[in-house]
């Protein structure tokens, strides 16, 4: 079994170790310090143009299509110079991937290029509650039918990217008689539909240049074509 990185692999590893040491150690305590997310952002575009976006989407989609060992590659070179700028990275990549696994072809082609592109500053994963990390099952945000679209309400707890991501896969439960850990569903939220509040950044111990924020559902409208695979 052949072990070695492949030249593309190799390729990315280095183009991620020289602009970790170019453009984010130079910035990393600054960013640290002052929570200036316009350091974070500037560098997250140009992490897009580089296509660290989407580095396990298909390049139909916008993507690199590198794999997952160059994704891994990347997010220790970055992570090395910066661990705000890895973690947004990384879960915007996991979004992207999830997006491109579950989705639609129609959810695939409206947002994945806009994610890989940078045309989004990130994508957010709003799963985490009060009482449901570790145990999603113990979710409590729900999702019902109203006539023509889905009403979300509840609280999410610890949402990377909070403050500027372009999506967000947001889960919640739509069928409360499943058994517990069932009857849940993933829902494509846009930060401007009705009832979508973002909420307090968390202060933190460390990776203060990343977003953490509380997201509230109140009465949030999600139209039927942005649940998750429908």
């Amino acid at each position: 079994m052949d072990f070695d990185l492949t030249e593309e692999q190799k390729i990315i590893q280095d183009t991620a170790a020289r602009f970790a040491r170019r453009e984010l150690e130079p910035v990393a305590a600054e960013l640290d310090r002052t929570k200036d997310r316009s350091i974070l952002l500037r560098n997250l575009k140009k992490l897009a143009e580089l296509g660290f976006m989407g580095l396990n989407v298909s390049p139909e989609y916008g993507g690199t299509g590198a794999g997952m060992v160059a994704f891994s590659l990347a997010m220790t070179q970055l992570g090395r110079a910066c661990a705000s700028t890895a973690a947004t990275t990384s879960v915007t990549n996991m979004v992207a991937e999830v997006i491109q696994a579950a989705g639609t072809e129609e959810q695939c082609r409206r947002y994945l290029p806009p994610l890989c592109s940078g045309e989004y500053p990130a994508g957010s994963f709003a799963l985490t509650e009060h009482g449901a990390g570790s145990d999603p099952a113990a979710m409590r945000t729900a999702a019902v039918w109203n006539k023509d679209h889905w009403v979300l309400d509840g609280n999410k707890l610890f949402i990377t990217s909070g403050e500027f991501a372009g999506i967000f896969v947001v889960w919640a439960v739509t069928d409360r008689q499943a058994p517990k850990g069932r009857g849940i569903s993933a829902f494509l939220v846009e930060p401007d539909f009705q009832g979508f509040i973002v909420g307090k950044d968390e202060e933190k111990m460390g990776q203060n240049g990343s977003s953490t924020n509380e997201i509230i559902l109140d009465h949030c409208r999600v139209p039927q074509e942005n649940l998750l695979g429908e």
